[in-house]
C-alpha cells in the first residue's frame, strides 16, 4: 500500500502561530488639575467699579452681565435662607422671590436706573435691594428676608421665621403713595396677623415713580402670586 505524501502547503495550513504578546503599555501619569485662585478682593473692586458706571445713567440699554450678577446674589440669599430656617429642597414649592429697593446702610442713598431691552420692554432697576424669599410648604409659610448690596454683593440683616396657615386670622392688603399730592414711591404691602397677636409684614413693593415709565396694571404678575397663594393656602387650612 502505497503512502499517501502530505504536501508542504498542508503542513503550512494546520500550523498555528501563536500571535506576538505586545508589550504593555505605560499608564500615562494625569497632570494635576490647577486650581485658579480667585482674588476675592480684586473681584469686588471690579464688581464696585461696573455697577458704578452702569447706573450713572438714569436709563439706558439693558446689559445681560448685571442680571447674571443678580442672580447669583439671589442664590447666595436662597442658601442663607435654607440654612437659617433649616429647611431641605423637599421641605417646600418653588420658592417667590421679592425684591424692593432699600439702603443697605442706614441713612445711605438708593441708586435707580431705567434698563430698556432689545424687545422693548423696560424694567426699573436698583443698586441696593431689600430681599423676600417665600417657601410655601403643606402646613406652613416659612420666610426669610435679608438686604441685599449688589455694588458688592454683601448680604446682611438676615430674619427668618415660619407659621402655620392655620393660625393666620387676619390678613391685610394695603396699595398706598408716601404722599397724597406729589408722590414719588408706590407702595404695596400684606399684613399676616396671627392668633397669637404677632402681625408679620411682607413688602411686596417699593416702587419709584418714573415719568416714562409705569407698572403694566395695578399689580404686577409675580405680585399676584403671592397674594393668590398665602391667601388660597389660609383659606384652605381653615376648610380642613
Amino acid at each position: 500500500m502505497k503512502e499517501k505524501k502530505i504536501k508542504k502547503s498542508d503542513l503550512e495550513a494546520e500550523t498555528l502561530v501563536e500571535p506576538e504578546e505586545e508589550a504593555p503599555k505605560k499608564e500615562k501619569k494625569e497632570k494635576p488639575v490647577k486650581v485658579k485662585k480667585v482674588d476675592v478682593a480684586k473681584e469686588n473692586k471690579k464688581r464696585q467699579k461696573f455697577t458704578s458706571k452702569y447706573f450713572k445713567k438714569f436709563s439706558g440699554r439693558s446689559d445681560l452681565s448685571y442680571g447674571d450678577m443678580l442672580q447669583v446674589d439671589y442664590k447666595a440669599a436662597m442658601k442663607r435662607a435654607e440654612l437659617l430656617s433649616s429647611l431641605k429642597p423637599g421641605d417646600y414649592d418653588s420658592p417667590i422671590i421679592i425684591t424692593v429697593p432699600d439702603a443697605y446702610n442706614k441713612g445711605g442713598k438708593v441708586t435707580y436706573r431705567l434698563d430698556k431691552k432689545s424687545d422693548g420692554s423696560q424694567t426699573l432697576l436698583y443698586d441696593q435691594a431689600l430681599v423676600t424669599i417665600l417657601f410655601f410648604g403643606a402646613d406652613s409659610l416659612f420666610y426669610y428676608q435679608a438686604n441685599v448690596d449688589h455694588r458688592n454683593g454683601h448680604i446682611g440683616y438676615d430674619v427668618a421665621g415660619e407659621f402655620n396657615y392655620f393660625d393666620v386670622v387676619h390678613m391685610e392688603t394695603s396699595l398706598k403713595y408716601d404722599h397724597p399730592d406729589r408722590p414719588k414711591y408706590i407702595t404695596l404691602d400684606l399684613e399676616v396677623g396671627l392668633s397669637d397677636g404677632v402681625i408679620v409684614p411682607f413688602h411686596l413693593r417699593n416702587h419709584r415713580i418714573h415719568e416714562d415709565y409705569e407698572l403694566p396694571g395695578l399689580i404686577t404678575e409675580n405680585e399676584q402670586k403671592v397674594l393668590d397663594t398665602i391667601k388660597e393656602k389660609v383659606r384652605n387650612s381653615r376648610m380642613v
